[in-house]
């Protein structure tokens, strides 16, 4: 369990550091403990906590909280992302491809391109929480 949060918390820390180092402007350090993180609605069903940017408006590293057994209709992103399981147990699949139906414990890691529809789920047994980085911003297209 020890190396699966270590290698969840370290590919996290990754994704926050490329983020960072491509788009930070600011010389000023931060830290934000778990028990400080805002969580505000997406508008789309999850909600979600800013570590990086303004995922409303373009490139940044989001926190994503779904319930757990949520699912999302099928749909899609303009921007392509890339997200990390920090905990819970996911799925991110697209339709007529089983290759895409992994399951993804904490630790594990997916990327989609812009465009591609595909549904995201959090698998029942506990919340799930991903860390999002997205050279864009988060959009959330219903596909029907």
């Amino acid at each position: 369990m020890f190396i699966k949060k270590t290698i969840s918390i370290a590919a996290a820390l990754t994704i926050c550091a490329c983020a960072t180092v491509s788009a930070s402007k600011t010389s000023e350090s931060a830290r934000t403990s778990e028990g400080e993180l805002q969580w505000l609605d997406s508008g789309f069903g999850p909600t979600v906590s800013p570590v990086f940017g303004d995922f409303s408006k373009s490139t940044h590293v989001t926190f994503v909280r779904f319930t757990s057994g949520m699912t999302t209709p099928l749909h899609t992103h303009t921007a392509d992302y890339t997200g990390v399981v920090l905990t819970g147990v996911t799925k991110h699949w697209e339709p007529g491809k089983p290759e895409t139906e992994k399951t993804l414990p904490a630790g594990s890691h997916w990327f989609i391109p812009g465009g591609v529809p595909h549904v995201s789920e959090c698998l029942p047994g506990a919340e799930c929480v991903m860390a999002l980085y997205q050279q864009g911003a988060m959009d959330f297209k219903p596909v029907e």
